[in-house]
């Protein structure tokens, strides 16, 4: 069986970015990570790297992937919107150069997209797919395909009430697991529950 670790952003002492009523990026991270462990308990063998209101160190969370040998590593967290953002988006990172995790990310980034219409998608197709590549120690750390997805802007009004909304949380997590099934190549029938 297939192992998968989900990582919640933040925590602890690390609330992450605030919403505008005070909401912590923490939280909210941690239901959706939650909710992708119960969609896909079902399938594979999948791990939280916290399920409480615990403070991990970014290192710590990559290396608890490297320690249960984990097949795919996904860190879930939601964007706070400077001057130069643009709010009302999601976007999905993976490390530099082309690798096993740029197609896990695409694979999940098409999900979102589809059950996500109405948010702009923050991507960077300069190398040929979906994802913006950064340095994050989660991803850069690991020694499985792995990404990290910002679920929307929490910072914002709209993306405050997008996510407070459970259902739509729901989703999220669904995009996510629909994603990692598709990329293990684990027959699934998730989608099928939306109908």
């Amino acid at each position: 069986m297939k192992t998968v670790v989900i990582d919640p952003g933040h925590g602890g002492a690390d609330p992450g970015a605030l919403s505008p009523s005070g909401f912590k990026e923490s939280d909210f991270a941690l239901d959706v990570c939650l909710r992708i462990k119960a969609l896909l308990t079902p399938y594979v063998f999948c791990l939280c790297t916290r399920d409480d209101d615990r403070f991990l160190t970014l290192s710590a969370r990559p290396a608890y992937a490297t320690r249960v040998g984990a097949d795919v590593f996904v860190s879930y967290h939601f964007n706070s919107a400077s001057k130069n953002d643009i709010p009302n988006s999601w976007e999905i990172f993976t490390t530099p150069g082309q690798n096993r995790s740029d197609r896990l990310a695409s694979l999940i980034g098409d999900c979102h997209e589809l059950l996500f219409p109405e948010q702009k998608k923050r991507s960077d197709y300069s190398d040929g797919d979906l994802d913006k590549e950064a340095w994050h120690a989660v991803t850069r750390l690991t020694n499985c395909p792995s990404c990290l997805i910002e679920g929307e802007f929490i910072n914002t009004p709209h993306g405050e009430r997008l996510i407070a909304d459970p259902s739509k949380r729901q989703k999220m997590a669904l995009a996510a697991a629909v994603g990692i099934l598709d990329f293990l190549k684990i027959p699934h029938d998730l989608l099928d529950r939306l109908a």
